[in-house]
C-alpha cells in the first residue's frame, strides 16, 4: 500500500486522464432507456441511460443533438455512439454522446456502419474511383420504380432542362426483400445498352424502407459500371451505401436529374455569346486586311513610280550642261547616255513589271484568303444555326410536346392548376383553350 496522500483534484484528473486516453472508450455504441432527461436552453440535452443493472450521465451538445430526427423521452429505449469521459467539478463518469437513433433500428444502423467500414477499407468510396460525368448527355438510363412520383419529376426535370436527351426507364422494384437483386439486374441491363449516364433514384422514407439501397452485392455491382452513375436515393438527409459507392450523389431524384444534364437556356446563352465572340474575332480580322491592302495600294512604288527617275534625269541634265561645254566628248558622252538611259529604262520597265505582278499576285492571294475565311465563317455560322434549331422548344413541340399555361404563367404541377379557369395549350401549328378537369380518384 502506498503512503502517497492524493488530493480529490489530483485522484480524479487520475481517473480521466485513465479513461479518455483509453482508446476503446473513444468511440463505442451503446443501447439503453433513456432517464431524467432534460432539454437546456442551450440546446444541449442531459439526461441518465439505465438498464436493469446501472445507470450512466449522458451529455448530447446542440450541435450534435440537432441531427436527431425525433425528440428523446424518458422510457424511449435507443442506440447511442458517444465517447466515455469523467466530468471534474462532480467527480462523475459520463458519456458524451455523438448519435442517438431508436433502439428498434439499432440492429439496421449498426449492419450500415460495419459494411460502411468494410467498403472504405476496401476502397469503394475513393475518389479515384468515381467516373466522371459528361457535359451534354444524349442518353441516359433512370433505374427507379414503376410510375412513381418521383420518376414523374425526373422526367419533367429533364423535360425543362434538356429536352433533346433520349431516356430510356429502367423500372425496379425499389423496397422490399426482392428489391436489390432487381435493381443490380436492371442496373447491369442498363449498362449494357452504353447511355451516356445512369440515374438510381428513389423517394424519401425510412431506413427500412431505403435498406435495399445498403445492400453489400449493389455496392460491387455499382463499382463494377463502365457508365457513369448518379444517385438520387430519399431526402437530403438520406445517406445509403449506393450513394457513397456511385459517381456522383444528389440530395434527392430531381436534383439528380439537375447533375445529370445541363441548363438548355444557358446552353443557348453560352452559343450566343460564342457566335458574338466569333464575329468580333473575324470583323477584326478583315479589318486590318483591309488596312493592309490600302497601304499597298497607296505606297508611291505604285502610284508614282516616275519618282524613281528622278535623280537619273537630274544626272543627265548635268551631263548636257557638260557636253555642251566640252564639243569633243560629246558624241562619246552621247553614245554612252543613250546606253545608260535605255539601260535605266529597261531597269525601271523590268522593275515596275515585277512590281505590278507582286502586287497582282499578293491581290489574288489576299481576295482567296479573304473569301475562303469567309465561307469558313459561314460554315461555322450555319452549323451553330443548325444546333441552336436543334435546340430549340418549338423542336420539341414539333415532336408532339405541349405547353400548358393559366394566366400567362406556366403549368408545372398538379397543384399549380385552377379549375375554374381555362387552360391554354400551346402546340407547334398553334393554341388551343381547354377546360381543366380533376382526375377521379377511387375511394
Amino acid at each position: 500500500m502506498s503512503n502517497v496522500v492524493w488530493t480529490v483534484s489530483t485522484l480524479v484528473n487520475r481517473l480521466k486522464q485513465t479513461i479518455e486516453q483509453n482508446v476503446a472508450f473513444k468511440s463505442f455504441y451503446l443501447k439503453g432507456e433513456i432517464s431524467n432527461f432534460t432539454s437546456h436552453s442551450s440546446g444541449h440535452w442531459y439526461f441518465s441511460l439505465k438498464d436493469e443493472g446501472a445507470r450512466v450521465s449522458c451529455v448530447m451538445f446542440s450541435s450534435y443533438a440537432n441531427t436527431v430526427d425525433f425528440k428523446p423521452k424518458n422510457g424511449d429505449k435507443v442506440l447511442l455512439r458517444a465517447a466515455l469521459g469523467v466530468y471534474a467539478l462532480q467527480g462523475q463518469v459520463q458519456c458524451s454522446v455523438f448519435s442517438m437513433r431508436n433502439d428498434g433500428l439499432g440492429d439496421l444502423y449498426l449492419q450500415f456502419e460495419l459494411l460502411k467500414k468494410k467498403l472504405f477499407e476496401m476502397g469503394l468510396f475513393s475518389d479515384e474511383r468515381k467516373k466522371p460525368i459528361p457535359s451534354y448527355p444524349k442518353s441516359i438510363g433512370i433505374i427507379t420504380g414503376r410510375e412513381t412520383a418521383a420518376l414523374q419529376d425526373m422526367l419533367k426535370t429533364m423535360t425543362l432542362r434538356w429536352p433533346i436527351v433520349e431516356v430510356t426507364i429502367y423500372p425496379s422494384l425499389v423496397q422490399g426483400d426482392q428489391a436489390a437483386r432487381n435493381i443490380i439486374a436492371q442496373l447491369r441491363k442498363a449498362d449494357r445498352n452504353q447511355h451516356d449516364v445512369l440515374l438510381l433514384a428513389r423517394g424519401g422514407g425510412s431506413i427500412e424502407d431505403l435498406w435495399a439501397f445498403n445492400n453489400e452485392q449493389l455496392a460491387y455491382a455499382i463499382d463494377a459500371l463502365k457508365t457513369p452513375l448518379i444517385t438520387g436515393v430519399g431526402h437530403e438527409t438520406d445517406t445509403t451505401i449506393a450513394d457513397l459507392v456511385a459517381d456522383l450523389r444528389a440530395a434527392t431524384p430531381t436534383a439528380a436529374v439537375q447533375l445529370a444534364v445541363p441548363d438548355i437556356n444557358e446552353v443557348e446563352q453560352n452559343v450566343r455569346t460564342q457566335l458574338r465572340r466569333l464575329n468580333q474575332i473575324m470583323d477584326t480580322h478583315l479589318n486590318k486586311q483591309r488596312v493592309a491592302l490600302h497601304q499597298m495600294q497607296t505606297h508611291p512604288v505604285f502610284t508614282q513610280p516616275q519618282r524613281l527617275m528622278m535623280s537619273h534625269q537630274l544626272q543627265l541634265s548635268n551631263y548636257a550642261q557638260e557636253l555642251s561645254q566640252q564639243t569633243k566628248r560629246v558624241h562619246d558622252l552621247r553614245i554612252g547616255l543613250n546606253a545608260k538611259q535605255a539601260r535605266l529604262s529597261q531597269r525601271i520597265l523590268s522593275f515596275t513589271n515585277n512590281q505590278t505582278i507582286r502586287l497582282a499576285r499578293s491581290k489574288d492571294l489576299l481576295i482567296k484568303r479573304i473569301e475562303l475565311k469567309t465561307s469558313n465563317t459561314k460554315n461555322a455560322f450555319g452549323q451553330s444555326l443548325k444546333l441552336l434549331n436543334a435546340y430549340s422548344p418549338l423542336n420539341s413541340l414539333a415532336r408532339g410536346y405541349s405547353i400548358v399555361s393559366q394566366d400567362e404563367k406556366v403549368i408545372r404541377l398538379i397543384n399549380d392548376i385552377d379549375y375554374n379557369k381555362d387552360i391554354k395549350i400551346r402546340l407547334f401549328d398553334g393554341m388551343i383553350r381547354a377546360k381543366a378537369m380533376k382526375e377521379p380518384t377511387d375511394e
